[in-house]
């Protein structure tokens, strides 16, 4: 009798451990609402959805104004992720997942950087250097005159002007063998 009111008692504790980690690690509901994973789309698709709101003029955005209007807002949160996330000198490209508004309103960059803080300081101590030497002989620098577009100028299209354009090398420090 008592082995049996255990091993009722052992089942009842893994049917509630069950259950706590059916609800812990089970879909993540707000509010009784399942969100859904969202697909990755190809980077061509944000390009065009870009191109397409290019001219706000068009008579067909006039209902999506308040949503713009919204999106201002977190406009400065969108730039303080493009920073976070753009090309550091050392690497030529980087690729990075990006979350949007589906009817473009505002874009930004879904991905954290992560390096330890010892390697970052070296790494641009190293492009510190680098640039300082490439300065004194200037091979690559040159000046830029600003404001670098006019105010009448469109903006330039991605697509069309940067797409195929090779990017620059990454800096890397020439070290000998001896080092």
């Amino acid at each position: 009798l008592a082995e049996e009111q255990h091993e009722r008692m052992l089942e009842e504790k893994a049917r509630k451990w069950q259950s706590l980690q059916s609800k812990r690690y089970g879909d993540k509901r707000k509010f009784g609402y399942v969100e859904a994973q969202k697909e990755d789309l190809p980077a061509e698709h944000l390009r065009k959805i870009i191109k397409d709101h290019g001219d706000m003029t068009s008579k067909k955005f006039r209902h999506d104004k308040r949503v713009y209007l919204g999106a201002l807002k977190y406009v400065p949160h969108a730039v303080f992720k493009l920073l976070e996330n753009m090309p550091m000198p050392w690497e030529q490209v980087r690729n990075v997942q990006v979350l949007y508004h589906i009817t473009g309103a505002i874009t930004f960059v879904n991905e954290v950087p992560k390096c330890i803080e010892p390697v970052f300081i070296a790494q641009w101590g190293t492009m510190w250097i680098m640039m300082r030497r490439e300065k004194r002989d200037r091979r690559h620098f040159r000046r830029m005159r600003f404001p670098p577009f006019d105010d009448e100028e469109p903006p330039l299209d991605y697509g069309d002007n940067l797409l195929d354009v090779e990017p620059l090398e990454a800096v890397q420090m020439e070290l000998d063998e001896e080092e």
